[in-house]
């Protein structure tokens, strides 16, 4: 089951780094928005993990979400929203607990 969740993740890897149990989905694989929603997706239907309760956006930005918060940051001096993490590891702990949150 571990092979096959690292080859899922492998499949939305832009960069194709290493990826082991620490990995972060965003902040080391850059994976982000429709490719994320799509890996999660893919995810559950695999493992049978039930993603209702997951909350996307304190993870993962959206596609094209950095353009207008970047200027809007610039003006504002606002710091950028910060994400949480979601790792390799949390993946293996959601399929063995059938859900994520």
């Amino acid at each position: 089951m571990e092979k096959e969740l690292r080859r899922l993740i492998e499949s939305y890897n832009p960069l194709k780094d290493a990826i082991g149990n620490r990995t972060r989905l965003y902040h080391d694989l850059n994976i982000y928005g429709d490719e994320a929603a799509e890996l999660l997706s893919r995810f559950s239907e695999l493992y049978g993990v039930d993603l209702s309760k997951f909350r996307f956006n304190d993870y993962f930005p959206n596609e094209g979400d950095w353009i207008l918060p970047s200027i809007l940051r610039l003006i504002t001096l606002k710091p950028s929203k910060t994400y949480k993490e979601l790792t390799v590891e949390n993946l293996e702990k959601a399929i063995e607990a059938g859900y994520l949150e």
